[in-house]
Formats: C-alpha cells, structure tokens, sequence
C-alpha cells in the first residue's frame, strides 16, 4: 500500500514503521530514568503524586532527556531533525489556538460535571490573594514545563510515529496505528484495573485518533501541542483536578474542584480526573466529530513546502 508523509520531512532515512512503537517506549523510559538520576542527587523526585509541587515541575521537565533521545535517534539514524515532525514555522498562534481548545473542553467538562453532582467546588482560586512568589514561580515553571511535555508527546506520537506510518502505509493507517500505540505504551493492562481505567483507556484513544487528524489536518503540530497542554493546564493549575491518576500540588489559579466521593465513578473519573470519566468522552467525541466531518487547515494534504535543517526556514516550492 503507497504512503504519503505528512509532513515536509527531512530525514534521509526511514525507522521501519512496527519499529516505531518499542522505540517510542524505550525514549519515555530511558528520559525518565535519565531524569530521576539527575533530579535524585538534586533533592527531587520525579512524580505527580506526593503532594510536592517542585517534584511535580521535575516529572513535567522529564520530557527534556525523553525529546532528547528522540532527536538522537532522529539526528544519527535517520538525518532527520526535530523540526522535521511538523514542528516548523511560525507556532505561536497555532499553539495558542490549540491550547484555548484544550482548556474550554475541560472547563465545559467540569461545568457539566458540576451541574450532575460529579464535582464540587472547594473554594476560589488563587486569583483571590493566594499571589505569593512562591505560587507565581511554581505556575511560571508549569506553564512551561507542561508546554515542553505536551510538545515532547506530540512530537513522539503524532510527529515521528505518525509521519513514519502515514509514509510507509498511508494516512487512515497511521491514525489507527497511533491509537494502537497509546493504548500499547501508556494504557496497557491497567486499563483493566478498574471501570474508570477502562474509560481512561478509551478517552486516551479517541484523543489519540482526535489528535492525529488534527496534525494531518494542519500539516504540523503546532495545534495539537498547544491542545494537549491547555487540557492539561486547565485540568492540573485552573481546576485542581486530576490528571490522569496524578496532581499538580500548586494552588488553583482559577477556582478549586474536587471530586464528590459520592457521585459514581464513570461520571467523575474518581482518582483518576476527568480523563476517566463518560463527561469527558462527551467532550472527546465532539472533538473528534469536528475534526472527521468539518474542512479546515490545509484539507489534509502534505505542505507544499520544502524544510531545510540547514538554514531553519520553509521555502516555498
């Protein structure tokens, strides 16, 4: 069957597409070792669950050893770059785009969740008076490092794993691919773990599916970045909520959420956040509804561009 790429690559060498998936496994686990070895000796730990926000900002900052390994196999093996993965042009105002996508899909989550009883609101955010120094570094450092992870995601997921597919097999290939991926590498058999692991894991691969239309759609990564990070911003440092089983411990900027022990499980996601909750399948569903159904970008198609790694600019054919 003929590929297409995606995007203007400029790797001289193609990973063999089955491979894509215990490499990307093998990146996530090597960075976070890596990470752990660094952050240890430095008096951090890198997790999103005991209740320590700098080891929180350590887990986001993770993702710089994880890229890395992705950009050596890219740099060595396929001489390629990591602007090559639809992380070209001009990405501020796609990013910002995506991002403000992201976090209305979640407020309008937890506004519905709120109405049905999901979630209760605990108190205001900090915008009340909570600004010390210590709140506004530890939100700059969020910002930020969920803006590298989100980024780092993408480029794994929706730049090399999806680009590399799409050239060997074809787009509609890739796409099924990478959510055969997610559910491999980041569900796996905890999705069997409990009903809210199981939405969890369905969540994970319409968002996954979502997102891939969305790269091709476009033509970059730039939206879908900027998407993943304002969800999980929104989520994590505006509502105090979960995300994914882990917590942002830093005070929430825009109103503080939790979620009612006594409303079920399927509705509010329980431990795990909204991510494992039917609310935000909803919300997930549509998205990806706008994405199969309604024409934008470039309609799919390849940029007409070629990326040069020497120079860092797009040229027009």
């Amino acid at each position: 069957m003929a590929g297409e790429s995606i995007y203007a690559s400029d790797a001289l060498k193609r990973t063999w597409a089955p491979l894509t998936i215990p490499l990307v496994w093998l990146f996530i686990y090597a960075g976070v070792w890596l990470s752990g070895q660094i952050a240890r000796p430095l008096g951090f730990m890198v997790t999103m669950g005991n209740g320590r926000w700098t080891d929180n900002i350590a887990a986001l900052f993770a993702s710089l050893p994880v890229v890395a390994c992705l950009w050596l196999w890219r740099r060595f093996y396929e001489r390629g770059s990591l602007m090559g993965l639809g992380l070209y042009g001009r990405g501020v105002r796609p990013f910002a785009k995506g991002f403000g996508i992201g976090a209305l899909l979640v407020f309008a989550v937890a506004a519905v969740g709120i109405l049905l009883g999901a979630y209760r609101i605990d108190g205001p955010g900090a915008w009340t008076g909570h600004f010390t120094a210590t709140w506004v570094l530890a939100t700059v450092l969020s910002f930020i490092g969920t803006a590298i992870q989100a980024t780092a995601t993408e480029a794994m997921y929706r730049g090399w794993m999806l680009d590399t597919v799409a050239a060997k097999w074809g787009r509609g290939i890739a796409v099924a691919f990478n959510v055969l991926a997610a559910l491999v590498i980041q569900a796996g058999l905890n999705a069997l773990s409990s009903p809210e692991a199981l939405i969890s894991a369905i969540n994970l691969a319409l968002m996954s599916a979502a997102l891939s239309l969305i790269a091709i759609r476009n033509g970059s990564l730039w939206t879908a970045a900027g998407l993943h990070a304002g969800w999980n911003l929104a989520m994590g440092w505006a509502l105090g909520l979960n995300i994914d089983g882990g917590h942002l411990s830093v005070t929430p900027g825009v109103l503080a959420l939790s979620t009612d022990g006594d409303a079920p499980g399927w509705l509010s996601g329980g431990g795990i956040g909204p991510d494992g909750s039917l609310l935000f399948t909803l919300g997930v569903v549509v998205l990806l509804l706008t994405q199969v159904r309604l024409p934008g970008g470039d309609g799919g198609s390849r940029p007409k561009v070629r990326y040069s790694r020497h120079d860092d600019e797009i040229i027009d054919h």
